[in-house]
């Protein structure tokens, strides 16, 4: 009787509801799946249900204003200038590295400098690049040949948001890499983009999701685009494709994992965590966030996906990286990172205009 007394005690203990993560559709989730998350329910017996989102701030903030936050999940991916902006709006609980599961000061120091904010934690780096169809273009184009539809005639893929794609049209313009941001910071400079953008736009075909910048080349409806390089990758890879990746002037982007829910000060009345089933839910999160920063685990993903590891020395520094990685020393040389320390402070104005833009 005792055992079947004990049987029913288990079956009244609630089920540990599996983490809701969302991450970006395409060829990065099959990755994260592959190299994160069937390995960290198989360790630690904790599900995982992974949701695809568009990343984009706007359907966070929309999420916030109707009280839904919480629902897109325990954990969600997005581009880092993204979360030091919706961190500061209240958005997003804080990481604490030492929280972590898993994460020694040892692993603290072995993680790259701006791997960790205030609320997010790096996931990886991609590169925003020049994609082209090699079937139809024999050489390698820049991004001032991107501009000259008269001599390479058809359609253009570009971002749908400023970030990169202002960068992209200064670049075009002949304006060094080393000058680009301090040429934004000026009204002149964001108007010498915009006048950029605008002898292209006839021809654009825009996207939202780094998966949309592959298919519109996939599919014939550009001649070439801005891309994400890993997902350009993927599709040579796996879908046999051949397209070309252009290294030169690229834009590296970091993209972070943060997690939903508005902090409450110390002591408030129903402050966040306030339940226990919260404290064990983040608790779970941050046993994941350690588990993704294991150096195997980042080894394992950046073999699937070609992006610059958030943790360094995940190869021995005699291994020679594959052509299509990031992490190259050329590649890295030949980058333009981000700075999204300015796009955090910028972005809500300029964004404005470049959506009215679009729309004009």
């Amino acid at each position: 009787m005792a055992g079947v007394a004990h049987a029913a005690d288990r079956q009244k203990e609630p089920a540990v509801r599996p983490l809701v993560i969302a991450s970006l559709a395409g060829a990065l989730q099959d990755a994260q799946q592959k190299a994160f998350f069937a390995p960290f329910t198989t360790a630690s017996h904790i599900g995982i249900r992974l949701n695809s989102w568009d990343g984009l701030l706007t359907t966070l903030q929309n999420r916030a204003r109707l009280g839904t936050t919480s629902s897109l999940g325990d954990l969600v991916l997005m581009e880092n200038s993204s979360v030091l902006i919706a961190c500061q709006q209240g958005l997003f609980l804080p990481i604490d590295p030492g929280g972590i599961a898993g994460l020694s000061p040892t692993d603290h120091n072995r993680l790259t400098g701006d791997a960790v904010s205030q609320c997010g934690m790096g996931a990886l780096r991609t590169d925003q690049v020049l994609a082209w169809d090699k079937s139809r273009i024999d050489t390698a184009p820049s991004w001032a040949e991107f501009w000259d539809v008269a001599r390479r005639p058809g359609k253009r893929g570009l971002r749908r948001d400023p970030r990169g794609t202002l960068e992209i049209a200064l670049l075009a313009d002949g304006v060094a890499p080393d000058d680009i941001y301090r040429t934004l910071a000026t009204s002149d400079g964001v108007d010498r983009a915009f006048r950029k953008l605008d002898q292209l736009k006839p021809y654009v075909v825009w996207w939202d999701t780094p998966a949309q910048a592959v298919q519109i080349i996939e599919s014939g409806a550009v001649l070439m685009t801005s891309a994400p390089n890993s997902e350009v990758a993927a599709a040579n890879l796996v879908g046999h494709r051949d397209f070309g990746i252009q290294w030169q002037q690229s834009i590296s982007m970091m993209l972070s994992w943060a997690i939903p829910g508005r902090p409450q000060p110390a002591g408030a009345a129903g402050s966040a965590p306030d339940t226990q089933a919260s404290v064990d839910r983040l608790g779970r999160v941050r046993q994941l966030l350690g588990f993704m920063n294991d150096p195997s685990r980042q080894a394992d993903f950046v073999g699937r996906y070609p992006a610059v590891s958030v943790v360094q020395g995940i190869f021995p520094p005699d291994q020679a990286l594959p052509d299509d990685s990031p992490a190259t020393t050329e590649h890295l040389r030949n980058a333009l990172v981000e700075d999204d320390s300015f796009w955090a402070t910028h972005l809500d104005q300029i964004k404005s205009r470049f959506d009215a833009w679009i729309d004009s």
